[in-house]
């Protein structure tokens, strides 16, 4: 294709893309997957789509895209600059194994997973500081449970309440006011303890991607320009090792989003729906990661640390998937 964008800023331009598509076409299931995490009654939630069904049922369908604007905005911005990031840092390290081991510019050279895995939880570290209070905010907005917070209103005799956050704006504003700037970072420790999980995640597709292309190569004559099935070969490569990844990845890192979604709830009295059904009233307070470490194993066991871990399985597979064939698809294409 024509380069009228530059090489450089292709990666930007694609995880742009991936990170838009995955989030808009999979919300649903990541607001159910947060409302579980930080449900702090001891059983679990009744199922996956009972508890959509709930949301449904007393919020409306806009229910479930409670927080969809500052998620779309913080994944096109977060797998924009990753990928960006990341690919700049493979490529410095690349140049350097050139230099060292006089290669022409031009010649192939294949990162070890350790640095790959470096250089994927760099690019983490750096979009932590620029993203997390775009997440923040999303996970706020995702809690802001209409129906149970008028009936915890009834309860405490405060009558009708307004949900906390209109929207991203109001969200931003309301937050600073009310507990400062260095709110917008609650969950920020965390969040940089799961910048391991993208290490993980891009050391599997790597090598995956290496054999994929290994494979490939064997099968297909080179300098032929790709047929449409070998295109879709490629497409469904993509998904397969997009979702294995993320899922492998994810299984290891879990329990640090439990706590890092913990962390980044309104401190408040807030309602809770217990396994039965019922709304009841929980105090959430965590003074930090140590603290909110202690309080869950106390009061909810190993399963606290896992709770909305099936939606979250069956959202991370198919939104990496996604935005794995996104991104490959644009980058193939310069």
């Amino acid at each position: 294709m024509s380069g009228k964008l530059s090489k450089d800023y292709v990666p930007l331009v694609a995880g742009l893309a991936g990170g838009a598509a995955s989030t808009v076409l999979l919300y649903p299931l990541d607001l159910v997957k947060v409302r579980l995490q930080v449900n702090e009654t001891v059983k679990r939630s009744r199922t996956l789509f009972g508890t959509m069904r709930y949301i449904i049922k007393y919020e409306g369908i806009r229910g479930v895209y409670q927080g969809l604007t500052p998620a779309l905005i913080g994944s096109a911005a977060s797998w924009g600059g990753y990928f960006f990031i990341y690919e700049k840092i493979k490529k410095d390290i690349a140049n350097r194994h050139r230099k060292k081991n006089h290669l022409s510019p031009d010649e192939k050279v294949v990162l070890s997973s350790t640095e790959n895995f470096g250089a994927a939880c760099l690019s983490g570290a750096v979009m932590v500081g620029c993203t997390n209070p775009l997440w923040l905010i999303k996970t706020r907005m995702q809690l802001q449970m209409k129906k149970a917070q008028q009936e915890q209103a009834s309860k405490l005799g405060e009558g009708k309440v307004k949900l906390p956050y209109k929207n991203l704006f109001d969200a931003v504003t309301t937050i600073v006011r009310e507990e400062g700037i260095l709110a917008l970072y609650k969950g920020a420790v965390p969040a940089l303890m799961l910048v391991s999980h993208g290490g993980f995640q891009f050391v599997t597709y790597e090598f995956l991607k290496q054999h994929f292309g290994e494979y490939t190569k064997s099968t297909r004559k080179t300098g032929e320009k790709k047929r449409v099935l070998e295109r879709l070969e490629d497409s469904l490569g993509y998904l397969a090792m997009g979702a294995t990844s993320k899922i492998i990845a994810s299984t290891i890192t879990y329990p640090i989003q439990v706590i890092k979604s913990r962390l980044q709830q309104r401190m408040d009295r807030t309602a809770e729906i217990s396994a039965s059904g019922e709304i009841e009233i929980v105090k959430r307070e965590y003074k930090g990661v140590i603290d909110c470490v202690t309080k869950i194993w106390k009061r909810e066991g190993l399963n606290g640390f896992f709770k909305g871990s099936i939606p979250n399985a069956l959202r991370v597979a198919p939104s990496a998937a996604i935005t794995f064939v996104v991104y490959e698809s644009i980058t193939d294409m310069y």
